[in-house]
């Protein structure tokens, strides 16, 4: 199936001018009429959640982009592959860490808040 940028967008969530910032940075590579315009087909949509996912994250452009060459490499590549994923596996556990830190700051505080309160309608 074909989709305009449109319908990709919409399909994706995103918006058009951010897919075709993806298409410049050379993330995605999707397919042109002959006048020029883009369609996107349905491994484009999938490979845009790749994306999305690796970008919310925390991946950057550079570094998706970095993926994504080395999967053009096929099995050859497939230690840099794993060991990209092992590294930003690792920083998004440290990224938990440090947010579950916060939500228990933020709890405390909440409880203080209650504590509070329930003292005051006394």
């Amino acid at each position: 199936m074909y989709y305009s940028i449109s319908e990709a967008a919409k399909k994706t969530n995103l918006t058009a001018f951010t897919l075709r910032y993806y298409d410049k940075e050379g993330l995605l590579s999707p397919g042109r009429t002959e006048k020029g315009i883009r369609y996107f087909t349905d491994t484009d949509l999938s490979r845009i959640e790749t994306v999305r996912c690796l970008k919310n994250t925390g991946m950057t452009i550079r570094e998706i982009r970095h993926f994504f060459d080395l999967c053009s490499l096929g099995e050859e590549s497939l230690s840099d592959q794993l060991e990209l994923f092992l590294q930003h596996r690792a920083k998004i556990l440290n990224e938990l860490q440090v947010l579950q830190q916060h939500l228990q700051q933020v709890d405390e505080q909440i409880s203080w808040f209650h504590t509070a309160l329930a003292a005051k309608s006394r």
